[in-house]
């Protein structure tokens, strides 16, 4: 059942603490090391900007970031379109390169294990780098907070904000994920269900909205320090004001030598490296002139959102702009002819400097199991994959909705290796400029998550780009 808002927060007391960002800064680049974001879909660089998402993780490609004293960097693993064994394979082989690059440059590091703000991925991924790195005595921190989706906590619990109406994560569709489906939005309780009962919810900590609020820093930073070995702690926090302060706290903790480790959504990030807001960018500074060929706008994302957004954007688009691509014939095989066929189409639109929309046809086709899904799933991708593969055309800009969509696009479609996010171009939505190495170089990629806007908010952004 929703709650209003204003029930919850009517009871909290409010605090500017609005120059907790810059000393966030100053605090993380004293610590003198290097921040790892192991993101598990390509969303995760939502809220930063001017920082290297790298899709390769071999020994060598952390080797050199280490060297050059990269700061932040991601690494885009797409685990959560993986079963839960490769994904733990893929961790694990990060985790041991990190280590191995980290004494042979003597760079130190903190790891990010990024993932959903609906609480959709494999948790077991923050085990196993606990597991490999072996820190005895690190604690983690579990922060899935992203306040540009409207993700909050509150007590414990895990809400989603919509229309000023406050839904705990469970009741909602994304509980019902049919790879990563969950009953508890108490963290506590999630946690305890996500690791099978390994971890009781009565021995997960938790730092309330009151108590971040009414301590200072130093004294927040003193019971982070205290927490025990191994120990799992849940963060409340219903804005940025919250989260910076208790960012503070988390720097002078690891700056007194606490080892933390964190499994958080998108908004920790920014807050923990102490990077100041930046406005959102827009098409002006993407494009030098108006005369360009046709945008690329590719839609794989099967969530609720996205075919609500979807039926939007065909409402205002020229029907011959539009390409479905038939799931039945993809699953079905023989789909050379009719990638080919969709190839053409696209190349006439883009040439014409009209743009195009590709998306997948709405129909869900689930599998017996979960190994079954992320199958069915992967072959859909790939025919994304296979139709960005045979353009020729470089369009105006691609814009790519959904996390396993973007990945792939990106990656296989696109030959990414290493690109930076410039930062959004809409709240929660990231514009990636692509690396050399790639297709389209430098090509403006929009990565736009699944979860993300409103009805109109595709639309929205379509128009904004034109």
């Amino acid at each position: 059942m929703s709650t209003d808002l204003l029930n919850i927060t009517k009871q909290l007391p409010k605090e500017d603490v609005s120059n907790h960002r810059g000393m966030n800064y100053n605090l993380f680049k004293q610590l003198n090391r290097t921040c790892i974001v192991v993101d598990d879909d390509p969303t995760g660089n939502q809220t930063v900007y001017d920082i290297p998402l790298l899709s390769h993780w071999d020994k060598e490609t952390i080797i050199n970031e280490f060297k050059n004293e990269t700061p932040v960097f991601f690494i885009l693993t797409n685990s959560r379109s993986l079963s839960e064994k490769k994904s733990l394979e893929i961790f694990k082989q990060i985790s041991k390169n990190i280590a191995e690059a980290s004494q042979i440059t003597n760079r130190k590091f903190t790891i990010i294990s990024r993932s959903d703000s609906t609480l959709r991925g494999h948790f077991s991924e923050i085990e196993i780098i606990k597991q490999v790195i072996s820190e005895k005595e690190a604690i983690t921190l579990f922060i899935p907070v992203m306040f540009e989706g409207g993700r909050i906590t509150v007590n414990d619990t895990h809400y989603i904000l919509d229309n000023k109406q406050l839904t705990p994560v469970n009741e909602t569709p994304f509980a019902k994920d049919h790879t990563f489906k969950y009953s508890n939005a108490n963290l506590k309780g999630y946690i305890e269900e996500k690791t099978n009962g390994k971890i009781k919810a009565s021995d997960v900590n938790s730092f309330s909205i009151d108590t971040i609020r009414l301590l200072d820093v130093i004294s927040l930073s003193k019971q982070i320090k205290a927490l025990k070995p191994n120990q799992y702690c849940i963060v409340n926090a219903l804005n940025y004001n919250d989260l910076d302060k208790f960012s503070q706290a988390i720097l002078l903790a690891e700056k007194l030598g606490k080892t933390i480790f964190f499994r958080t959504s998108s908004s920790f990030v920014p807050s923990y490296i102490g990077q100041k807001p930046k406005g959102l960018l827009y098409p002006k500074e993407l494009f030098k002139t108006n005369n360009k060929p046709g945008g690329l706008i590719i839609v794989g994302s099967y969530v609720n959102k996205s075919s609500i957004q979807l039926n939007s954007v065909l409402n205002h688009f020229e029907k011959e702009s539009a390409i479905e691509v038939d799931v039945d014939i993809i699953l079905n095989g023989q789909t050379n002819s009719y990638i080919q066929s969709l190839v053409s189409k696209i190349e006439d639109h883009i040439k014409q400097g009209n743009d195009v929309i590709v998306y997948t046809s709405r129909k869900l086709i689930s599998g017996k199991d979960t190994t079954s899904n992320i199958n069915i799933a992967s072959k859909i991708s790939n025919s994304l994959v296979a139709i960005i593969k045979g353009i020729q055309v470089r369009p105006k800009y691609v814009l790519a909705k959904g996390g396993i969509t973007s990945h792939d696009i990106a990656t296989k479609g696109l030959g990414m290796k290493r690109s930076k996010v410039l930062g959004q171009i809409e709240y929660g939505i990231p514009l990636w400029s692509m690396g050399k190495e790639t297709k389209f170089p430098e090509l403006p990629y929009i990565v736009f998550p699944g979860n993300v806007g409103s009805e109109d908010s595709l639309l929205t952004l379509i128009q904004k780009l034109n």
